[in-house]
């Protein structure tokens, strides 16, 4: 493996600092299970890494207030630090109180030696199409909270990813921590991955569902969103599947909009699976999805 320089910078300015040396290729350190084996297989080439995860705010997991960045009410969104790693996220009674989504896609995440180093901020940050987090997140509408030298910003989960192993940071910028809204009182929302093995793998696919009551409550007032993983250059939101759905939910609105998810797909072949193989596991994993997650709603009701 090409050797590299290792700093711990004090502060975002000095980690700022080191991001953007001049001819040299910096990385940012987390918990290393992208940057180390891409590394080792000459993927990635740094001059450098730069250990970020004592810069502030980087490992609190928390409720916030922060009205404006997350578009709910103020003390109702979740602030989950970059740093925090999955297995924190998958056993956090917090997280699971009212954003399960997300704690079902961490523990997804590769196995158990993995999910103890691996963070939700890399996850992001390596922009891979088939990140388990990411259908989670598109579902909840979360926002990327991202510090860098020309300032701090929120970006869209929706807008994060431009395109396969591309994001939308800039040169220098960190992701300091996702902030996600409360979702409506009675909402459902449920993520399955398909694998080849049920543990350490990446997904082939990956779909997240959410089903949120309309004021009053009455199933006939259901908000739909789609979600899906592993089947296009970027994780991408369905609103084809989610129109049919909210134009109703029975046997022939969930065929619609299995199909309306798979339409929106754009998979490859690769070695974990081909692209007509992906294609017709979006449209059974939908339609299985959406089922489990009306009979939920009916129990929780």
């Amino acid at each position: 493996m090409q050797p590299f320089e290792y700093y711990k910078p004090k502060d975002f300015d000095e980690a700022f600092k080191l991001l953007t040396l001049p001819g040299k290729v910096m990385y940012p350190l987390a918990g290393a299970t992208d940057l180390i084996p891409h590394t080792r297989d000459g993927a990635w080439k740094p001059d450098g890494v730069v250990d970020i995860k004592g810069l502030p705010g980087l490992r609190d997991l928390k409720v916030a207030g922060l009205e404006s960045d997350c578009g709910g009410t103020p003390g109702e969104c979740l602030y989950v630090g970059a740093a925090v790693r999955m297995n924190e996220i998958a056993r956090s009674a917090l997280v699971c109180s009212h954003w399960d989504v997300l704690a079902q896609a961490a523990a997804a995440m590769g196995n158990e030696q993995v999910r103890n180093r691996a963070t939700l901020g890399g996850n992001l940050g390596t922009a891979s199409p088939a990140a388990d987090s990411a259908p989670a997140l598109l579902v909840l509408e979360a926002s990327v909270l991202v510090k860098g030298p020309e300032g701090d910003r929120a970006i869209a989960v929706d807008r994060f990813f431009v395109g396969p192993k591309r994001s939308a940071l800039k040169k220098g910028e960190i992701i300091v921590g996702i902030l996600i809204p409360k979702p409506p009182e009675g909402s459902v929302a449920l993520y399955e991955k398909l694998s080849r093995r049920q543990a350490g793998d990446l997904a082939i696919v990956g779909v997240a569902v959410m089903a949120s009551p309309f004021q009053g409550g009455e199933m006939a007032g259901m908000g739909w969103r789609v979600a899906l993983g592993a089947v296009a250059p970027t994780p991408i939101r369905s609103p084809q599947a989610e129109a049919r759905l909210n134009a109703g939910y029975d046997d022939a609105h969930i065929d619609e909009a299995a199909a309306a998810a798979c339409g929106c797909s754009r998979p490859i072949d690769d070695v974990r699976a081909s692209a007509a193989y992906r294609q017709m596991m979006v449209v059974n994993i939908t339609r299985r999805i959406i089922q489990r997650v009306i009979t939920l709603q009916r129990l929780n009701g």
